[in-house]
Parts: C-alpha cells; structure tokens; sequence
C-alpha cells in the first residue's frame, strides 16, 4: 500500500491546485495483490536420525557381602594361573568368571561354631525323640497287659457270681428242708458259710474288675502322653533342623560368587580386609562384574522422530573406535515416555557380543531409517516464522486468509504439513490439509490477513 502511495505522489503536478486532465488515468490505484499459489502434494517422507549413544554392559553388578567378616583369601584365578609366571593369581580387575564361581572367602569362625552346635542340638533331639519312641512301646506293652489283667478279673466276676448263684440256691433249698425238718440247722450252718464265701468271692472279683479297669485307663492315658512327648520330641527335632539350615545357609554366605558369566571390572578389597553388608570398609563393593556377552547401546532419541523409535524398529549402531564398524540391529526397548527436560526418548539397543569385540563405555552413532506415509508437503517458500510460530496464506475466493501451520520433518527444499489453524482463533481443533488448498508462495511478508488477492501463473 505505501508502494502504492509513492506511485500517486509522483505523478501529481507540482503547481497547488492545478490538474492536468490529460493524467487523471495515471492517478488510479489497483488494491488487488498479484500471488502465485500451489497446492500441497503428498508423498513418503523419508529421514534419517541420527544420534551419538553409549555401549555399557547387558549387566553391571556390584558384588557386596551379606554378612560381616574377615577376608580369609581370594579365589584364584584359573586363567591367570595357566600362566606359568603367575602360579598364585587371584581373582582380579580383567579376570574372566563364570557364574557361581568364588570370588572371595570370608572367615567368621563364630558362625562356624554356631554351626556346630546347631548340628549338636539336631542330634540331641533326635536322640530324646527315639528314647520316647521307646517308652511308647513299653506303654503299649503296658496297655496290652493291662487289657488281659482286665478280661482276667472279668472272667473271675462271672466264675464268682456262679459260685455266687449255686450256693444262694443251696441256701434256699437248705432253708427249706430245715422247716421240713428234713436237715438239722448245723447243716443249713454249713450251706450258709458256703453262701457267704461265695458272696464274698462275687465282690472280690467285681473289686479285681474295677481294679483292672481302673490300672487299663492310667495306662492308656500314659500311652495317649508318650503320643504327645513323641509330637514334641518331633517338632524339636524338625526345629532344631530349621536352625541348622539357616546357619548352614549363613555359611554359604562365606563365599562370595559371581553372580553371572562375565568380567571382574573393579576389585576393592584385600586378604584381611573386614567386610560387612553392602560395603567394604571403604564404602565400595568388593567387586563389580560386568556382563559382556550382551551389551546395551543407550541412545536419546529427539521428541519429533519418537514415534519412530519403537520397538522392532530397524536401526544401524556404527561404532567409530572399530573403523566406524556398522552392525544392523533393531530398536530393543525404550522408556515409553520423553523426559520433559531433554524432550528425549531414552532407547535401547542390544548387541550380542560373544567375541567380546565390543567394549562397555565405547562412544557408538545410531541411525534409523525413518518415513512417513502420505505425508502432506509444501515448499518452505509457503511457509513463514514469525511469533515463535509458523504461517501460511490460504487463498479463498479472492483474499488471501493467514493460517498457524504445525510443522514437521524438513525435506530439502519442502516442509511437513501437520494441520492448520486460522490465525485468528487462540483454540480449536487442528485441520488436516487435503491436498486442494491455495497456498500463497513467496513474498509473504508483503500480504495482510484478508487482502484482495488476485492469482497469477
């Protein structure tokens, strides 16, 4: 408009208040802005990220102790020892270990005692357990005895009480006779003494009986408690056990393994060193094993290509140590979300490493292969950052209409489109380009929101 402005004030006469007739066309300005447009065009977008990485250890593991102690000796090393100037080496910084293998061996000749005694009270109660199961069978013995003593005073009741019921009725019949004065009294006297007796024997069998029955419950009721002192002497026998297999689990605590196939990377302890959970007495672990047969490539991935990284995705680690040796791999895992601080994914990468040629710490370069299907493009010319944000002009009808652009990859000379927005709305959704859309190219600074444009080729 100020161009336009310039264009009248040059052709207007320099004498006040004088018009020439024959300029009156020259004095006519055009409002309409000639623009070029083109429309979006969609494709695959190919790009590559790239990103430096680290390789470390499938596992790094600090190995402590469990328990505290001395430090009775080191394990030997049996690689180094195959080497005929070192008859003595230990387990050192560079040895190779297997899982399970001794690292070190603690000497806490406490524990050992305990172990000992504990064993000693396993035998004690195991000794005090077959002493009950002994009086058991002399209390069933007992109970049998008791048994036949009882079916003895029982037969001697029924023995009795027939004595008992032959000479009641003799002593009827006695007394019978005696009012027929048929027998005198003196022999009824002698049939009553036999009454009597056998009276006396019927009540002397019934005491034996409950005598038996009484003597068969004790025995019983010893029986039913050799049955307890035997539950006891068991649960004893089973406890004193227990404790032996945790001494005996302590004890496997005096040996130090590894804790997988590896590499002792750091040693920090000594013959004589005393050692206690977590630390050696320097505060360090006594070693630190790492696993290598694995290894992790950790890689920060930036938060516009994060879709991409996931897992399964295909990826070339190049290593620049070993000649920029490039290894095809795939994405193995990632932290499923970007740190809000880097706005970067954490990926990781693993590489098998059986020949040990690749070394934890080593700097490493990740590249992957990236595309989006149909993705919508415009040349950057169409595109303009102003306001920490991007815009575009739209033609519509015959104004030229100002849109916020979500922008994405970069190719070449063309921008990823991801929605527009009009320029004049703070909310809203985000709408997709479809590929019909004018997009003004080139001279955007020189246009306005809702300038009458006009389209040239």
């Amino acid at each position: 408009m100020r161009r336009s402005w310039l264009a009248v004030l040059a052709f207007l006469p320099l004498s006040c208040g004088k018009t020439n007739p024959h300029d009156a066309a020259a004095v006519t300005v055009s409002t309409t802005t000639p623009v070029k447009v083109v429309a979006p065009k969609r494709q695959t977008l190919h790009w590559t990220v790239e990103q430096p990485g680290t390789i470390t250890a499938y596992e790094n593991t600090p190995v402590v102790a469990k328990i505290p102690g001395f430090v009775k000796a080191l394990a030997p090393d049996p690689l180094a020892r195959k080497d005929p100037s070192r008859p003595d080496a230990v387990i050192d910084r560079g040895s190779m270990v297997v899982k399970g293998q001794p690292l070190a061996i603690l000497d806490i000749p406490e524990l050992e005692a305990e172990a000992v005694q504990k064993r000693a009270a396993v035998d004690q109660a195991k000794a005090e357990l077959e002493q009950v199961r002994k009086d058991l069978a002399v209390a069933d013995a007992q109970v049998k005895a008791a048994q036949a003593m009882f079916k003895e005073a029982e037969a001697g009741v029924t023995k009795a009480k027939a004595d008992f019921d032959r000479w009641k009725a003799e002593l009827a019949q006695a007394d019978d006779l005696v009012m027929k004065k048929v027998i005198d009294a003196q022999s009824r006297a002698v049939v009553l003494k036999q009454y009597q007796a056998a009276e006396a024997g019927k009540s002397e069998a019934e005491s034996r009986v409950a005598t038996a029955d009484a003597t068969l419950g004790e025995r019983v009721a010893k029986r039913a408690k050799v049955d307890a002192d035997i539950a006891t002497a068991s649960a004893k026998v089973g406890v004193a056990e227990a404790a032996v297999k945790e001494v005996e689990a302590r004890l496997q605590y005096m040996i130090i393994p590894a804790p997988f196939d590896g590499i002792v990377t750091d040693r920090n302890v000594d013959t004589r060193h005393f050692v206690h959970p977590t630390t050696t007495g320097l505060g360090k672990p006594l070693f630190v094993v790492a696993r290598l047969d694995i290894v992790r490539v950790f890689v920060d991935v930036p938060e516009n290509s994060a879709s991409k990284a996931v897992r399964g995705a295909k990826a070339i680690v190049r290593i620049p140590s070993l000649g920029n040796l490039e290894i095809p791999a795939t994405i193995t895992r990632t932290a499923g979300v970007v740190q809000p601080d880097t706005r970067m994914l954490r990926t990781e990468i693993d590489l098998p490493n059986d020949k040990r040629q690749l070394q934890a710490g080593t700097y490493a370069f990740v590249r992957i292969e990236a595309e989006a299907a149909d993705a919508v493009l415009l040349p950057s010319s169409c595109v303009l950052a102003a306001d920490e944000t991007n815009y575009a002009y739209l033609v519509e009808g015959d104004k030229a209409v100002k849109y916020r652009v979500q922008v994405g990859r970069v190719d070449g000379s063309n921008l990823q489109v991801l929605g527009r927005r009009k320029a004049t709305a703070t909310t809203g959704d985000w709408l997709p380009f479809t590929g019909t859309e004018r997009v003004v190219s080139g001279n955007l600074g020189a246009l306005i929101d809702g300038a009458t444009v006009e389209v040239k080729d």
